[in-house]
Parts: C-alpha cells; sequence; structure tokens
C-alpha cells in the first residue's frame, strides 16, 4: 500500500517542534520570515531617515517601522523563544511605537496650517487631538491591545505607561482598552462598558464585570471561539494558508489581551487550551507578580529606553531554546 501524501501543512519534524508554540511553524518558514524581517526593520529605519517630519510620508515610514520591529517579537514567541530573553526587548519596540504617535504630532500641525485659509473660509478645522493609531480601524486597534497586552503580561509597567501616554486622545471611547489600563492611569474608567468594536470584544469586556471566575472563564473562552474570524484584513490572517516556498506573512496567531484579561482579574486560566492563547505568557505575569518582580516598574522614567537598538535586532536573537 502506498503510503499517504502529507498534508501541506505538516512539514518534517524539526527540533522547532519541542519549542514552537503554534503547530504551523517549522523551522525553514522562521527562519526565511526571520530575514525577511530583519531586512524589512533595516528597511522602514532607512525610511524614516528619507522621509520629512511633518509629513503623511514621514508618519506611515514610522507606522511600517513599529509594525515590522513587532511582528518579529510575535514571530520569535510563536518560535519559543524562552521569555526572558524576549521581556527586555519590548522596550525599544515601544520606542518605536512612541515615535510613530509622536511624529503624527508634527503632521497634524502641518496639515492645520496647511488648510487655514480653506477653514476660514469654509469653516471646520483640522482636529490635532487625533492619534496615530486609529481605534475606529479594528485591525489597528487589535495590534494596539496586542502590543499593551504583551506589555502587561511581560509586567513592564514603564512600558504601558508610555502606550498610555503615546495614545491619550484614545482614551474614554472603548472599554476594553480601558479596562486594560485601569490600574496604570489615575482616572481609570472601570465602569464603563461601551466599546468600539462589539464583535468579538464586548464578550471579553463582560468578563470584568461578572463576579463568577468560572462564568467569567467561560467568557473568555467564548472569546477566543471567535477572535480569529474577526480578524480578517489583518496582513497575517490566513497566513499559514498561504506558504510558498518555505515563506508566508505568518507571526503567530495571539490573542493577547485574552491573558492579559485573565492575568488582572486573576483567572484560573488551566482549563484554555485555544491555540491563540498565550497561556505561558499568562503563567510568567503570574510567576513575576508572585515573586514581586517587573522587568520595568511605574515610577521608571519615561523618555525613550537606553537601548532602543536591542538583541532583538540581531540575527541571533531568535535561537530555539535547547
Amino acid at each position: 500500500m502506498n503510503k499517504p501524501e502529507k498534508p501541506a501543512l505538516s512539514p518534517e519534524p524539526d527540533d522547532m517542534r519541542l519549542c514552537r508554540r503554534q503547530q504551523f511553524l517549522y523551522t525553514a518558514l522562521y527562519e526565511n520570515v526571520r530575514t525577511v524581517q530583519l531586512e524589512a526593520i533595516e528597511i522602514t529605519r532607512s525610511q524614516v531617515s528619507k522621509r520629512r517630519p511633518g509629513t503623511d510620508d514621514n508618519v506611515l515610514a514610522h507606522r511600517a517601522h513599529y509594525n515590522e520591529k513587532f511582528r518579529l517579537w510575535m514571530l520569535d514567541y510563536t518560535a519559543g523563544v524562552e521569555l526572558d530573553v524576549l521581556a527586555p526587548q519590548l522596550a525599544g519596540i515601544v520606542d518605536a511605537f512612541v515615535r510613530w504617535n509622536d511624529a503624527n504630532v508634527p503632521f497634524r500641525i502641518a496639515l492645520k496650517e496647511e488648510f487655514a485659509e480653506h477653514h476660514k473660509e469654509y469653516g471646520g478645522t483640522t482636529h490635532l487631538d487625533v492619534c496615530a493609531v486609529d481605534f475606529e480601524n479594528q485591525i489597528e486597534y487589535e495590534n494596539a491591545l496586542q502590543l499593551l497586552s504583551v506589555a502587561i503580561l511581560l509586567r513592564d509597567a514603564r512600558s504601558v505607561k508610555r502606550i498610555v501616554k503615546a495614545m491619550v486622545f484614545n482614551r474614554y471611547a472603548d472599554a476594553l482598552y480601558e479596562q486594560l489600563i485601569a490600574d496604570f492611569v489615575s482616572d481609570p474608567q472601570e465602569d464603563m462598558q461601551a466599546v468600539l468594536h462589539d464583535a468579538p470584544y464586548s464578550t471579553l469586556v463582560e468578563a470584568y464585570f461578572e463576579d463568577d471566575d468560572a462564568k467569567a472563564v467561560t467568557l473568555v473562552k467564548d472569546y477566543l471561539k471567535n477572535w480569529y474570524k474577526h480578524q480578517d484584513g489583518a496582513r497575517w490572517y490566513n497566513a499559514h494558508l498561504k506558504i510558498e516556498d518555505d515563506l508566508s506573512f505568518y507571526y503567530g496567531y495571539w490573542a493577547f489581551e485574552a491573558g492579559a484579561t485573565c492575568f488582572l482579574l486573576g483567572l484560573d486560566d488551566s482549563t484554555i487550551d485555544h491555540m491563540v492563547y498565550p497561556k505561558d505568557l499568562a503563567a510568567y505575569a503570574r510567576k513575576l507578580q508572585a515573586d514581586g518582580r517587573w522587568t520595568t516598574t511605574k515610577d521608571a522614567p519615561l523618555e525613550m529606553s537606553a537601548t532602543a537598538s536591542t538583541r532583538l535586532d540581531r540575527p541571533d536573537a531568535g535561537v530555539c531554546p535547547k
């Protein structure tokens, strides 16, 4: 009897199966995608330096640079790189995120000056209180929640506060965001329940208002079941089905905000086994908390980190632990 052909998504077993956090990643795919990401980081870094401040092109270049750095971090997380290695790398990614948001300020000012005569004649104005991260765009909203949630789970309080400061104009608009940052701001909106994107996020918000922990865990499970289908439009959506020549836009599929929710609410996640749930990252947060440890604390200075060029940008940063 002839042996059946192996499915396209079942590559030859390799050492990565011992440490990868999702089954779709294998060594050749990881190495190739990682090489592409490192190249993309350098290209976007160069574009940032060439784009004139105060222009839309400059803002977009900063956005691309941040996105490429965060995608590399997620790829390494998916590959199984140890959390003690990944934790200090977040600061450089948040630096890029803050620079993107900072670049938006002179751009909005330039817009106001450019259209001053138009507004004078026809009325209206150019709003300066517009965040670079557009929460109305569900893909950008999810990306911001992912970054924030990773910072929470790494107990990187300084990065959390810097993210919140960068997105100050996105405050008071979305309940899930407000719940996630409640412990890090002086004016928490803990009673807020309205969400900008009902599906799937309202389900996760319900967990914050559930007194029964078992029911709260059920809500998290329901959220995880529905999370992926609502990410259609993201660059990485269905990337595991589009692998060609060991290349794809696959970095991992992670509902980090679900992990942050379980951690913040002190929920027992032992019965959660969904693929997109970052279970070991939530356990890492609980271990740090139990040990009284932080990656950085809330009172750490909020200026750019002294190590913006971190180990994240080195070719050997993604070695799978043995």
